[in-house]
C-alpha cells in the first residue's frame, strides 16, 4: 500500500511537472545498502593495515633469522648421496658446499636436486654473502654482513668435525650427519646446524640395459 502510494504520489508529481522523488522504504534500502559496502571495506582495510604490519616486521629483519635458518635446515635436511661415480656427490669445503637435495628450496620437492651454499666474499664491499642455488637457477642473495667472516664445518657420525668432506685420509659416508654453517647475525656470531635425514651412504649404480644378459 505504501508503494502504491508512492508510485501515486510520484505520477501526480511528474504531471504537474514536479520532479519524481523517492519514497521512504527506498531511502531506508539504500542505507543499508550503503551501511554493508562500509562494514566490508572497513574490514577490508583493517586486514591490509595487519598485513602491512607484518610485513614491515618481516622487511625489519625481525624474522629474517629464523626465516634463514629454516631454509637452510630445510635444504640440508632433504640431502640425500648420489650414485656410485655420479657427478652430484657431495663435497664441501669451508666456504661451499655441493650436493642432491630432495628439499630444494625453490625446486619440486621429493625430486633430487643439485644444491649449493656458498660464503662469497666482495673485497670490494668488505662484505660476506651467504648465497643458494639450485640446479641451473640463478644464485639466490639470502644474507649478507660486514667483513670476511663465516666458515661450514662437517661432522661425522662420532661428532668429529673437518672444515671439508670428505676429510683427507678419513673413509666415511659420502653426506656428512651435521653440517655446521657460521655466520653473523647482527654483529654477533651465530651457528646454524643441520642433519641430513636421508640416506648418506654412496647408493648403487643402477644396472644399464647393455649391461644385462637374458638367458
Amino acid at each position: 500500500m505504501i508503494r502504491a502510494s508512492g508510485r501515486a504520489a510520484r505520477a501526480a508529481g511528474a504531471r504537474r511537472g514536479y520532479p519524481a522523488g523517492f519514497t521512504l522504504i527506498e531511502v531506508m534500502v539504500v542505507l543499508a545498502i550503503v551501511a554493508l559496502i562500509s562494514g566490508s571495506l572497513m574490514m577490508a582495510f583493517q586486514r591490509v593495515l595487519d598485513v602491512r604490519l607484518r610485513i614491515a616486521a618481516f622487511l625489519d629483519g625481525t624474522d629474517t633469522p629464523n626465516l634463514l635458518a629454516g631454509w637452510f635446515r630445510g635444504s640440508v635436511d632433504g640431502l640425500v648421496a648420489d650414485v656410485q661415480g655420479g657427478a652430484d656427490q657431495f663435497a664441501g669445503t669451508a666456504r661451499q658446499f655441493t650436493g642432491l637435495s630432495v628439499a630444494p628450496i625453490n625446486g619440486m620437492a621429493g625430486v633430487p636436486t643439485r644444491i649449493v651454499w656458498q660464503l662469497d666474499y666482495d673485497a670490494n664491499e668488505q662484505r660476506t654473502y651467504l648465497r643458494y642455488q639450485a640446479a641451473k637457477d640463478p644464485r639466490l642473495t639470502i644474507a649478507s654482513w660486514p667483513d670476511n667472516r663465516g666458515a661450514l664445518q662437517y661432522c661425522a657420525a662420532d661428532l668429529s668435525c673437518y672444515p671439508a668432506w670428505p676429510p683427507p685420509g678419513k673413509t666415511v659416508p659420502q653426506v656428512p650427519s651435521l653440517i655446521r654453517l657460521d655466520i653473523v647475525r647482527g654483529t654477533e656470531p651465530w651457528a646454524i646446524l643441520a642433519a641430513p635425514a636421508g640416506r648418506l651412504t654412496t647408493r648403487p649404480r643402477p644396472p644399464r640395459p647393455e649391461d644385462l644378459s637374458f638367458k
